[in-house]
């Protein structure tokens, strides 16, 4: 996203944010104008001394699933068609790797994710091509997202991001994934934090 933070910044970060920000979301702040990231909800799956990793959940990629699919696999583009997964929407989870596939889904508590990654509770995330098979038969997970890309930060460079106002941290809160609209996800993440979207302002400290 941005250059890797200078010594002194680092500093102001590891003295700002000393605990990890993974399971849990990023709510953009008004001031974040990045096209990537203005106004987006970010999932996070990983965050410790080497960085960062998350996951835009609300934008939507101009493609569906089986225009994807058709694209690099059409037999799985067939029976996504057969099974009416092929018009489900594609998200762009980020601006990193936009050709990678990943799949977001819901589990039941305590459901052995079988390589995928776990986000909290009733989440993972998986890129297995016996996943995307299962899934996009209709077999798999009934709730599903599907991401191209990723958000990623170096070593301190989301601390610092956020010291400088750029993300508010919000707990995670699993429903905002599946249950919300698409379009009213970032809104509904900013009201939560206790703000309407019209007067949501973020101190430079992070703090909103």
């Amino acid at each position: 996203m941005s250059e890797p933070p200078t010594e002194k910044e680092a500093q102001s970060g590891d003295d700002a944010l000393e605990q990890s920000l993974a399971p849990g979301f990023l709510v953009a702040a008004p001031s974040l104008l990045d096209p990537n990231f203005r106004q987006t909800l970010v999932l996070m799956a990983e965050h410790d001394e080497n960085g960062a990793l998350g996951f835009v959940v609300n934008r939507p990629a101009p493609i569906t699933v089986g225009e994807m699919l058709g694209s690099i696999d059409e037999h799985l583009a067939q029976v996504a068609r057969a099974s009416g997964r092929a018009e489900d929407r594609v998200f762009l989870g980020g601006p990193v790797q936009q050709n990678a596939l990943w799949i977001l889904y819901e589990r039941p508590s305590g459901e052995d994710v079988e390589g995928a990654l776990p986000i909290g509770e009733h989440l993972a995330l998986g890129t297995s091509r016996a996943l995307l098979e299962r899934v996009v038969a209709k077999e798999g997970p009934a709730k599903v997202l599907f991401l191209l890309g990723y958000a990623g930060w170096s070593p301190r460079q989301l601390e610092r991001e956020t010291v400088e106002g750029s993300w508010v941290p919000l707990d995670l809160q699993e429903d905002l994934v599946f249950d919300v609209a698409v379009e009213k996800r970032w809104e509904e993440a900013v009201q939560r934090l206790g703000f309407s979207p019209g007067a949501f302002i973020v101190n430079p400290t992070g703090e909103a």
